[in-house]
């Protein structure tokens, strides 16, 4: 995003970039839709995509492309071991993270379900800012229990407030000396809390939970999807 100036002297936001691909949409007759939505029992999962015109139900997978990204597809290594994509993959994780290993994972799901099963036991508990449908089914499967520790602002509507993703750092607090550290495997904080609308929490909360998180000797796991 970048300010252009007017002649008249206004600022006007612009986004930097072109979109170059466009793919046609379906509207359907509001009976129709109708139809399709009762077909479906009111699921929303089994509604058929060309009865749908915005389809809100998720954003994985629905992103636009850069051409960057659409040209480094086209010369991958895609080879089945030694792959020099996954190697730069390595390199860039070890360079931005400083860590060695890393496991690379197909979607968000898959991930939640590797911790849940590695980390989650029968009486566990893991503060999180607001959950996620998937993220407290594999918690939940694997014997553990979700405690939501957002702020008090982020179901308010009418809030104008721009982190509402943020976390409550006394309520964490709370959580944590209530049922003990030793009972929390981890905390987990999400970017773009999707079931309260996408909103965002701040880089300084991110910071307070991690020095929460320190204090009492309890890993941060961070959905940044």
């Amino acid at each position: 995003m970048a300010d252009v100036k007017f002649y008249s002297g206004e600022n006007v936001p612009l986004e930097m970039h072109k979109v170059r691909i466009v793919q046609k949409l379906n509207l359907q007759p509001i009976e129709r839709r109708l139809e399709a939505i009762n077909e479906a029992g009111q699921n929303t999962f089994l509604l058929r995509n060309q009865d749908v015109f915005m389809d809100m139900l998720t954003d994985s997978g629905v992103n636009a492309m850069s051409d960057r990204q659409q040209a480094a597809m086209l010369v991958a290594d895609d080879s089945y071991a030694g792959s020099e994509t996954f190697t730069r993959l390595e390199n860039k994780i070890e360079e931005i993270f400083g860590t060695k290993y890393f496991l690379p994972a197909h979607q968000g799901r898959a991930c939640e379900n590797i911790i849940s099963q590695v980390y989650v036991k029968e009486g566990s508990v893991v503060p999180m800012n607001y959950h996620f449908t998937t993220t407290q089914a594999h918690i939940s499967l694997n014997g553990g229990r979700v405690e939501e520790v957002y702020l008090d602002e982020a179901l308010e509507i009418t809030s104008d407030n721009l982190f509402k993703g943020n976390m409550d750092i006394a309520k964490l607090r709370d959580v944590i000396e209530k049922n003990g550290a030793e009972n929390i495997p981890f905390v987990r904080i999400e970017t773009g809390t999707n079931l309260i609308g996408g909103q965002p929490h701040s880089l300084e909360n991110m910071h307070e939970v991690r020095k929460v998180c320190d204090e009492y000797g309890i890993m941060l796991v961070l959905d940044a999807s």
